[in-house]
Parts: C-alpha cells; structure tokens; sequence
C-alpha cells in the first residue's frame, strides 16, 4: 500500500476490491508456495481493515495486520519489520528471508488476469491538489497523457504551477504534461503554488537530522559528500544502494540540501 500524503488510490483499491486481493494473494501465495500471507494496513483506514477481514474471513493462511500510522512504512523492507519483526539484510531483499512483498493493487490485477485473461492496461490513480477542481481516484489506462487526466478532473491550467508525478515525497515535479500513465503511476498532484520550493543551499552543519530520519539507517550527510566527489567504493561500502528514495532526508535538512535527489544520483553511480 501507498502510505504518502495526499495518495488514497491503494485505499479505494482496498475498499472496492477486497475480493480480488485476497483472490490475487492466493495465487500468489501458490506460486511462490508460500504458507503464510499479510496484508498490511495503516490503523487509520477502518473501511479497508474491515473490507479485507471479511473477505479472508475463512481463510487462516491470510492474516490481515492494522499497523501505526507513519512514514514510510509502506516500503517493502518497513512492511517486513512492521508485520513480521524480521530485518532485511544490508544490501538484500524480502527474498533473502523467503519473503516476497506486493502491492495490493498488483494482487488485484493478478485476480482480474487469472479470471479474464486481461493484462493490466489500466490503474487507479489519484488526481489531487489545490490546482484540480474535482480531485477524483481514477481508472486510468496505461499511456494516457497526464493533460488529458488533468483536463477531465477541471485542472485551473491558467494558475498550475507544479505538477508531480506520484506523490509529494517521492513523486517528480514534471516540466511538460504530455507524459503517459505508467504501471508505477500513483498519483497525479496539481499546485497553484511550489509545494517544495527550492531554497539556496547552505553547508552541511553535521546536525545529524538526516540519519535520524533515515529508516535505513543510512548516513546521507557522509553519501551526499561521496556523491559530490564520485567515490564509488565509499557509496558501497556506505551501503548506498539500500536507499529507497522516501525524501525523508531532503525535509529535515535544514541546510536545504537536495540529499534525496543527490541519493538518486548515488545509485545511478552504482548502476553504471
């Protein structure tokens, strides 16, 4: 599930299609010949909890987990050590623990694939921001331009200023709105105004905010330095790569320094 601010497409999903996400997490749970399966879910979504316990209701392999309200708990490696109490290895995947993680809308597309035969050509969406005028959760079909979703939720196209693909921490502000719909799509939030607004940056005052937000435990002072000057082997040995990009770094610091899109440049680095 999405746990981002403004996003409540994986809850509608929730809420709408609890049938087909324990359906999908079945097949799931056979092709990967798993005994066990969970669905974590953010307290404060009693609908969805409800929803989705009356649909596994007789099944006991499925249990389905309320969990606290927080940022980002939705990544697969926080849904481990929420649900189940078990860490990642630096450097790993849920698989290294015989675990696999999905969204629920993807279990829901695998139910409707199963049944029908259809792939996933669309996804809902959420449509939101002081700039739309009928913020909406949408089915969308892969590639349709984002004008065309902007246009059909009464987007204020003369006063927009920023529009972000996904959502506010991870999303990426957009400089045209001809880009398409894709499977990773989200969100599409619309501004009158820059939510984050670029400030000048200043020095890093080694103030130790940014590794008490990282939930990887990640020292993004020392990796931002490592990004600037190109030293691979630091970014490795930093565990660089288990970085999943929540921003939380970039909105604590208080020197404005762009660490998550600098976090971004560090594993393009690794990938080349």
């Amino acid at each position: 599930m999405s746990c981002e601010p403004f996003l409540t497409c994986d809850h509608r999903v929730m809420v709408e299609q609890a049938d087909a996400i324990i359906d999908g997490l079945r097949i799931l749970m056979k092709q990967v010949k798993a005994v066990k399966g969970y669905i974590g879910i953010e307290e404060n979504k009693p609908d969805a909890i409800a929803m989705l316990k009356q649909a596994a209701k007789d099944d006991f392999q499925i249990e389905i987990v309320p969990l606290h309200v927080k940022y980002p708990q939705g990544a697969e490696k926080m849904l481990v050590d929420a649900i189940l109490k078990k860490e990642v290895p630096a450097g790993g995947l849920p698989l290294d623990l015989e675990m696999v993680v999905n969204n629920v809308a993807t279990a829901a597309c695998i139910s409707a694939y199963f049944k029908t035969g259809i792939p996933l050509i669309e996804r809902a969406v959420t449509i939101t921001g002081t700039g739309i005028g009928t913020p909406k959760n949408l089915l969308i079909p892969i590639g349709t331009p984002l004008i065309e979703v902007l246009k059909f939720c009464q987007a204020d196209f003369e006063n927009l200023k920023q529009v972000i693909l996904g959502g506010p921490m991870m999303g990426m502000a957009q400089k045209t709105l001809d880009v398409p719909v894709i499977k990773g799509t989200s969100g599409i939030l619309a501004f009158k105004e820059i939510l984050a607004p670029i400030q000048e940056e200043q020095p890093c005052i080694r103030c130790g905010r940014c590794l008490t937000a990282c939930p990887m435990f990640l020292n993004p002072s020392a990796l931002h330095f490592f990004v600037r000057n190109g030293r691979i082997e630091e970014l490795k040995s930093h565990h660089m790569a288990d970085c999943f990009e929540c921003g939380s770094c970039s909105f604590t610091c208080p020197s404005n320094i762009p660490l998550a899109q600098l976090m971004r440049v560090g594993k393009a680095m690794l990938r080349q």
